[in-house]
Order: structure tokens, then C-alpha cells, then sequence
């Protein structure tokens, strides 16, 4: 079928907007005004857009999409996070509705929006709502978690607490676990439940995938292998089962998170590496963590935190064991993304890409920084000297503006970088890091312009001359996404032979108010010119 969409405002991304496009059998036939449209394809089924803003599908270039569809599966904590007490409250009423759960587990607590406690919650504290079941609550970040003493008993967490590699066990005063679990202490908790199987994983991910179209999002860059205990394979088959279904309502790029050698070797052997599979679900780079999150203070520090001395944060690898990891993916020919928020952290990065590079030049390998929010102009300049990319979640601005120089002291003056980067010469695409926040793409257009919170309160915007333009948020989150994954060449634009994904806002984000981006609704979204 051919059809012909008229009487839209279509942001092309090279300056000059239409009016018209064509989308035959699943790709833009054409694209430019009415008339040659009408002319070229006459037989077009006509599709009147009413004057409404069309733009390239809108593309999360990093979220976790099977996480994401495992939080909407519990306790929606982020809504009530106003205080412990509700927190606490919503999470019995949630464990008095689903007795048949084995575990109890809820995400989106923050305690620094609490207005009753200055603390993180403890275990007595969820030993007071969920006494009978082990629980689990997710710190909105998903770097720091809080277990009950039921939960604290499965993972072997007894009256002294371990050491663990890459994380740490909280204890009080007297030496004991508090139930706060942070970095790769979280595993200690996640590994003692039962793994979902495939068709567990399949439903989550069609409800996660459901979830973000309703933001315009037609593309995700997804962190899914090591959400749950299934081994990489199954996740994997579960996209492919999907796929072969006809049931994806996204095409997904996966980075893949293979956090040690022998598993990444593993990865390998079978075949895996980034450009494998198709327009539907494809490979894209390997996924590390290198630290932690800002606002629970383990993201790692060059420097101590400004309000709290005593810590940098979270080194998750040795130097040695993140080179090994990053020298062996690009040796194979793998793109590389690393979560680093901390400056500490980006200079471990840094030195592994740059060491990998020397022992195997790559001309494009676009291995890149995920966050990159704790950012020096210097290792700016090194990682457009290393043609890296950076994945940046405007988003972000929401919450840590409150924070970030409370953390960071004087450093908030060069921290969450946007503008400078691309005028530096390094490459950025947009992201949520959903759950971490919400998949909303318009709420990060606006933090990106505007540099303020749009549910919190902030005096003035936060480093504004570090603010993009509303043209350059909108390729941030379309033309720019495709980049990040190589696949420039077939989506991220509304143009001739591109896949026909476009979203259909009812109002021209250039021109409304930047303060009200955020509420602009989203009319349509269509991925391979088929309404999803």
C-alpha cells in the first residue's frame, strides 16, 4: 500500500521542513510538498495530518526495556517517594494484593525527596510492612536497594556483613547489616529469587515496549542481559520469538551487558557481535559498569564528595579488569559503551578505549560513555580525540539539578555537559535510562533546553549555556540515536528510503513555549508506517 500523509509540519533535519510524505511498503517513498507528492504518487491512499508536527520516530539510546517491564510489574514506589511513610505504606498495600508473589519488591524510592526522614530506609523498616515474605525495594537509580530481614536471610547476609567485589553491605554502628545493598551487593538479593522464564521475560518485554510507544519512542538502545538470572541466551531468544510473532512494537538495539571475561568470551564464540541480526533486534555494543549513581554517592569521584568526605564513590572494576574487558571487545571488532557518571570513572574508560585503540586501531568504532555527567573539559577533548560518543540522559536535569552541587561542590560548574560537547566535537544522543526515569522523550527535549527541572523547583537554570536548541534536542533523540547505533543510513530521518517510523506530536516543539514541551501529546506513532 501506498500512502500519502499531507498538510503536516515535517521536521526533516537538514533545515527545511515539508508538508507532504509517501511511505511505501514500510519506508519513505518521498518526501518534500503537496503538489510533487500528488503528482509522483496519484494513487496514494491521502492521509490529512491537519497541520500537526511530524518527526522521525523518537529513539531512547539507552534504557533498560526488560527492566523496565519488570518495574511496572511492582511496586510503583517513584509516585509516593514524597516521604518513607508512603513509601512504606504503598509497598504493604502492594504485598497485601499480591500474596501469591515470592518475593515482595517495589523501585522508585529517592530519599533525598523524603520530607519526614533524612535517611535511606532499613531493614525494620520493611520488616514492619512485609514481615513474612522477602522484600526488596529499588532505589530509583537502581545502584542502591534496601532488603528485609527475610530477604537479607536468603542471601546469606547474616550479624556481619562481607566484603563484595564492585559493592558494599551496610551496617550500623555495632557492625550490623542495615539491609542497604549497594552496586554489586544488589546481586547478592536478585540472585537468591527465581529466574523468570522465557515466557515471563516475553511478557515483560511487550509491556515495557507498549509502555514507551505511548512517548513516541519507536527505537531503543537496551541494557536487557543480565536483568534476571536467565542466561544471555534466553533473553536474546525471547526478542527473536517476538520478532518471528510479529509482536515487537519497537526495533531494538541491545548492549550487551557481559560483565566478565568468561562470559563475554562465551558471547563471542556463538557468533554474537555488534551489527548481528536485523532492523527488528540486532547487537549493538558491549555493555560495563565502571561506577555508581550521583545521587546515591557511589558514582566514582576524582576527588571526595562535597557533602560527604569520607567517600569517591564505587570503582566497579579493577583498571586491569576493565581494560581486559574493553581491549577484548574491540579486538573482535565490538562497538564498547561504559557507564561512567564520575570523572574518577571516566578516566578508567578513557584509559582503556585509548589503550585498546593502540594495541587495534579502529577508524569508527564509536565506542562511547554512557552519562558522562562528572565530565572535565579535558576528558572532553580526549574522548573527541578518540571519536567516542556519549549518551546523555537531559532527563537526568529533573532531579540532580536539586542535588548536583550539593554532591559536587565548585565541579557543578563543568558537569552534565550537552552544548559543549557537540561543539567540541564529540558525538551525543539522547536516553532515559529508563526506569531510572520515566521514558518521556519531550520532558528530556525540555530539560536539554531549557537546562531546568520540569517537576521539581530550581531558582534558575542550571549551567544555561550549556542548553541546546530545540532542533538540536530533536536530533538528539532521532537522527543522532541512529548514529550511536550505525544505522544512520536507514532510520533517524524522514527521508527517502529510511524506515517510515515517525511520531505525530499536536504541537511543533520549536515553537511552543520551551517551559511547556513536556505536555505536548503525542498524536501517533507509527514504525514501519504501521500505527503502533
Amino acid at each position: 500500500m501506498i500512502t500519502r500523509y499531507e498538510n503536516a509540519r515535517v521536521f526533516t533535519a537538514n533545515g527545511r521542513d515539508a508538508d507532504c510524505f509517501v511511505v511505501q511498503d514500510g519506508v519513505f517513498a518521498f518526501v518534500g510538498c503537496k503538489d510533487d507528492a500528488h503528482a509522483a504518487f496519484p494513487g496514494a491512499r491521502r492521509v490529512d495530518l491537519a497541520g500537526q508536527f511530524v518527526c522521525p520516530g523518537f529513539n531512547d539510546s539507552h534504557m533498560h526495556l526488560l527492566n523496565l517491564g519488570c518495574m511496572l510489574t511492582q511496586a510503583q514506589l517513584s509516585p509516593v517517594t514524597d516521604s518513607l511513610a508512603h513509601v512504606l505504606c504503598a509497598l504493604g498495600r502492594y504485598a497485601q494484593a499480591h500474596p501469591q508473589e515470592a518475593w515482595v519488591l517495589g523501585r522508585g524510592w529517592n530519599q533525598d525527596a523524603f520530607t519526614d526522614v533524612s535517611r535511606y530506609p532499613t531493614r525494620e523498616d520493611l520488616d514492619r510492612v512485609c514481615p513474612d515474605r522477602p522484600c526488596l525495594i529499588t532505589r530509583a537509580c537502581g545502584h542502591v536497594a534496601v532488603a528485609n530481614s527475610a530477604a537479607l536471610a536468603l542471601c546469606g547476609i547474616d550479624a556481619q556483613a562481607r566484603a563484595v567485589e564492585g559493592g558494599r553491605i551496610a551496617v550500623d554502628s555495632a557492625g550490623r547489616p542495615t539491609g542497604v545493598l549497594e552496586e554489586n551487593a544488589i546481586d547478592l538479593a536478585t540472585d537468591a529469587m527465581p529466574a523468570p522464564d522465557k515466557a515471563q521475560i516475553k511478557q515483560r518485554l511487550l509491556l515495557a515496549m507498549q509502555h514507551v510507544n505511548r512517548f513516541g519512542i519507536t527505537s531503543v538502545q537496551s541494557d536487557d542481559l543480565a536483568t534476571t538470572k536467565a542466561p544471555f541466551e534466553t533473553v536474546i531468544d525471547a526478542y527473536l520469538e517476538l520478532k518471528a510473532e510479529g509482536r515487537m512494537t519497537v526495533r531494538v538495539t541491545q548492549q550487551c551487558l557481559l560483565p566478565d571475561r568468561r562470559t563475554l568470551d562465551r558471547f563471542l564464540r556463538l557468533g554474537y557481535t555488534t551489527g548481528w541480526g536485523d532492523a527488528w533486534f540486532r547487537i549493538g555494543p558491549l555493555k560495563l559498569i565502571a561506577d555508581g549513581s550521583l545521587g546515591a554517592r557511589t558514582a566514582l569521584l576524582r576527588a571526595p564528595y562535597a557533602d560527604a568526605p569520607h567517600t569517591r564513590g564505587l570503582a566497579i572494576y579493577a583498571q586491569e579488569a576493565l581494560d581486559d574487558l574493553v581491549g577484548t571487545a574491540h579486538a573482535a571488532g565490538m562497538q564498547v559503551a561504559v557507564h561512567a557518571i564520575g570523572d574518577g570513572a571516566a578516566d578508567r574508560v578513557l584509559h582503556a578505549v585509548s589503550r585498546a585503540q593502540q594495541a587495534h586501531p579502529r577508524e569508527d568504532a564509536r565506542h562511547g560513555i554512557v552519562h558522562a555527567q562528572v565530565l572535565t573539559h579535558e576528558q572532553a577533548r580526549r574522548m573527541a580525540a578518540l571519536r567516542m560518543h556519549a549518551y546523555i540522559q537531559p532527563i537526568f536535569l529533573d532531579y540532580d539539578a536539586t542535588i548536583v552541587r550539593r554532591r559536587l561542590g565548585e565541579r557543578a560548574d563543568a558537569a552534565y555537559p550537552a552544548a559543549s560537547l557537540l561543539g567540541g566535537g564529540v558525538s551525543a544522543s539522547g536516553g532515559s535510562d529508563s526506569p531510572v526515569e520515566p521514558p518521556d522523550v519531550l520532558m528530556g527535549i525540555q530539560c536539554a533546553v531549557t537546562r531546568m527541572p520540569v517537576t521539581r523547583r530550581l531558582d534558575a537554570p542550571y549551567l544555561p549555556h550549556e542548553a541546546l536548541t530545540p532542533d538540536e534536542a530533536l536530533r538528539l533523540f532521532t537522527s543522532c540515536g541512529a548514529y550511536a547505533s550505525f544505522e544512520e543510513g536507514v532510520k533517524g530521518r524522514i527521508a527517502p528510503r529510511r524506515f517510515a517510523d515517525f511520531t505525530v506530536l499536536g504541537e511543533d516543539p520549536r515553537t511552543v513555549e520551551p517551559a511547556r514541551i513536556h505536555a505536548i501529546p503525542v498524536r501517533g506513532v507509527y514504525l514501519a508506517g504501521v500505527p503502533v
